[in-house]
């Protein structure tokens, strides 16, 4: 993997018994808590594709995988920050649908990925006065109505995205993220000082997805687990 590019992970969720033992005590009490769930699939999916990829890269086992969750924003250490690899150089976001699981990665800078589905804006104009700028609400009543649905979801998954990056989650107000060009315009408080680089990538039907990075975007790899499912955990 070079500095400019980006590895795109895209796993479809599904029950897979056999993935819970590469999980850690705490994860496994909680997947045993959404046991035969949607969302107890979803959460086996992620953190066992995290797992998947991060051996890939580090060269160990699965289970021995640490993820840091730590909040770099708070006092208090608490593990709701975005995850990262411990002692590691490369950088990695995820996100999921019901459906799938994207995971994107790089070895310089960071970065942060959204998938959504489209049908995520069952109420165009309610979400458009809860999470666009002022300039990007006069476009998006602009636009004709059969394509202001997908217009505002394509805007918020890079805006997610963006958040997901700064690791300021929902204290990064959307309404306050202007996403229509190439960088993220905005000048809120904790924001990085450096551009926020935007780009749209490809995602399974009816779905979009989105990369933020602090390095520009030179190329985008799709990747399969097929060839990590072996490895040893």
């Amino acid at each position: 993997m070079n500095p400019g590019e980006v590895v795109v992970w895209l796993v479809p969720v599904r029950p897979r018994t056999g993935w819970l033992a590469m999980l850690d005590d705490d994860e496994r009490l909680r997947a045993a808590k959404l046991a035969s769930t949607p969302a107890g699939d979803t959460f086996v999916t992620s953190r066992a594709t995290q797992r998947l990829v991060g051996s890939h890269y580090l060269g160990i086992p699965p289970g021995e995988i640490v993820t840091d969750r730590t909040c770099t924003h708070c006092d208090t250490g608490a593990r709701h920050g975005r995850p990262r690899f411990r002692d590691a150089a490369i950088d990695y976001s995820v996100s999921h649908t019901e459906h799938w699981v994207i995971m994107a990665v790089v070895c310089s800078g960071l970065i942060g990925v959204d998938i959504e589905d489209l049908r995520a804006a069952p109420d165009p104009s309610g979400l458009a006065r809860a999470c666009l700028t002022t300039s990007e609400r006069s476009h998006f009543d602009s636009l004709p109505p059969s394509v202001r649905a997908p217009w505002l979801v394509s805007a918020w998954t890079r805006k997610e995205a963006a958040m997901k990056l700064t690791g300021l989650g929902l204290r990064a107000p959307p309404r306050h993220l202007d996403v229509r060009g190439s960088a993220v315009a905005t000048a809120i408080p904790r924001w990085p000082s450096a551009a926020v680089h935007l780009r749209d990538i490809d995602a399974p039907p009816g779905h979009l997805a989105a990369l933020a990075t602090t390095v520009p975007v030179l190329s985008v790899r799709a990747a399969t687990l097929d060839d990590l499912e072996a490895v040893p955990v």
